[in-house]
């Protein structure tokens, strides 16, 4: 009896002591509740700011419109640069439409934050088209005006000027200083579109003759 009253008494001490202790402190329960919902949140907002940042970070390369720049292509620049890259290229699509079916729409963007640099390469797929789009020049696009011209024209074509880019990009601009150099050499800096058949004739031939000079002088520099 006396043991069963002892085990009485120290259950009910101890129901006594959870009670006091529940007492002393009766927002515990609620703070730890608080803590948690907060972890959970500060969690899910960490989740969804990697997730903006992955969406966020695409290589301006990686389409299938980022190659096919030619002799035909069409520059464009001047609209509206605040929306999203699918924004902006179905804007273009859609006001270049009259012109004939376009073949390529490439808006080039910032990797790091996909906001487009404001300029963009279009193809169609006729020749046709080409004089119709460039009469597009000066139209208002969403409040903006455009400025349409021939993409060989434009720097643009040959390298893509203050551009971070990222580490899968950078091999599709690294040829572009090359490329502007090469143009400028033929073209003296825009001003002509081509040397004339027979200019380039008379290069081609003083380029061997140079050429066939320099082998004479080191043959003759051997043999003395």
């Amino acid at each position: 009896m006396d043991q069963s009253k002892l085990k009485r008494c120290s259950a009910s001490s101890s129901s006594h002591a959870e009670a006091a202790a529940e007492a002393t402190d009766p927002l515990q329960k609620e703070r730890e509740l608080d803590y948690l919902e907060t972890e959970v949140d500060s969690r899910k907002r960490q989740k969804q700011e990697e997730e903006t940042t992955e969406k966020k970070k695409e290589c301006c390369f990686d389409t299938k419109d980022a190659k096919g720049n030619n002799e035909r292509t069409i520059f464009v620049t001047g609209f509206d640069n605040s929306g999203s890259r699918d924004e902006i290229r179905s804007a273009l699509a859609k006001h270049f439409s009259s012109c004939g079916e376009l073949t390529r729409v490439f808006v080039h963007i910032e990797c790091e934050t996909g906001v487009s640099r404001g300029y963009a390469f279009i193809n169609l797929k006729k020749r046709v088209g080409i004089e119709a789009a460039l009469s597009l020049n000066g139209s208002d696009l969403g409040g903006h005006k455009l400025l349409v011209t021939m993409a060989r024209l434009r720097d643009e074509y040959y390298a893509h000027f203050n551009f971070k880019g990222c580490e899968i990009c950078r091999a599709g601009y690294t040829a572009g200083p090359q490329r502007l150099y090469r143009w400028n050499l033929r073209t003296g800096g825009g001003k002509v579109r081509r040397f004339s058949p027979k200019f380039e004739e008379k290069c081609r031939r003083h380029h061997e003759e140079r050429m066939a000079s320099r082998k004479m002088n080191k043959s003759k520099t051997k043999e003395g």
